[in-house]
């Protein structure tokens, strides 16, 4: 496993994922949001951004809205803790239901991780349950468990074989995660992963003219516009947003002026069982309350923020 993951690639997924809670193991749990990103796996780190975003963010909670539950170390994370680091301890590893199991430790002060709610945070160290496939011991599923102070939970991630380029590689099929809080509210985020890629990056140094000019001949200073935006946006939605929306889902409005423009849903709050209360942003302007499904021409206006 050291081994492995020492080879993995540096690569891209999309994660979507679906965040519900409960106030009590007897009841059931009620969808709350669904989020959409784009996770690159590159040097060591997990980096996160909006789909068909530009670059990535170093951290989660820098894209995501205030409210729920996040978290990191699902997609590689917890992986290269237990198997790169040095830092855990195993038990023997033991046949069980078909397949190997191996428990694992890791502690606090060595782990990296920490849980943080309204109340603070905290180091928290890992429990782990570790799944292999015991023809080629590749991961099944790995289980980690956290227990702190403030809260506890357990992350559930599946494995499934993903061809990256010409080259197999076993990575995160689905996680589930569900958090205890102190006052017995629960939490749970529920993740598919698809459309690997493999993440690379590309630069291109141009040599001409400008670059061989004398320093003693600075250039002028360019001219810069001032483009006045105007207060309000209105225009007709391209194409329907249906119920299987997400946060962080771009969309496209045609403008009264013409113009096509590209925004993003901001945010969605569940409303009964099959519609969404959801905020759409365009522009740095924005638009509350617009209920999902929209169907393609459904007129909006978006003002300043």
């Amino acid at each position: 496993m050291r081994e492995y993951v020492a080879r993995l690639p540096d690569y891209t997924c999309r994660v979507t994922i679906e965040r519900s809670t409960r106030r009590s193991s007897r009841a059931e749990f009620s969808l709350v949001d669904r989020l959409r990103l784009e996770v690159a796996y590159t040097g060591g780190d997990e980096l996160y951004a909006w789909p068909g975003s530009a670059a990535f963010e170093r951290s989660i909670e820098e894209l995501l809205p205030a409210h729920g539950l996040v978290s990191n170390g699902s997609y590689a994370g917890h992986v290269r803790t237990l198997f790169r680091r040095d830092v855990a301890r195993f038990g023997e590893p033991r046949a069980e239901d078909g397949v190997i199991r191996l428990d694992a430790s890791v502690p606090p002060a060595l782990s990296g991780l920490a849980l943080t709610s309204g109340a603070g945070g905290v180091p928290a160290g890992i429990e782990a349950t570790i799944r292999l496939d015991p023809s080629s011991y590749d991961l099944d599923r790995l289980e980690v468990r956290v227990s702190t102070r403030l809260a506890q939970s357990v992350e559930t991630t599946t494995y499934a074989h993903v061809k990256i380029g010409e080259v197999e590689f076993v990575l995160p099929q689905t996680s589930e995660l569900v958090l205890i809080g102190s006052d017995g509210m629960q939490f749970r985020n529920f993740s598919r992963f698809d459309q690997y890629h493999r993440y690379t990056g590309t630069a291109t140094i141009r040599y001409g003219p400008e670059m061989a000019a004398s320093p003693s001949e600075p250039r002028p200073p360019e001219k810069k516009e001032t483009v006045r935006l105007a207060a309000k946006i209105a225009g007709v939605l391209d194409a329907p947003i249906g119920t299987d929306a997400a946060i962080g889902d771009p969309f496209t409005v045609t403008a009264d002026d013409g113009g096509k423009l590209t925004g993003r849903i901001s945010d969605m709050r569940r409303v009964g069982k099959e519609n969404w209360d959801a905020e759409l942003t365009l522009e740095g302007r924005v638009m509350r309350k617009v209920r999902l499904p929209a169907a393609a021409g459904t007129k909006l206006s978006f003002g300043k923020m």
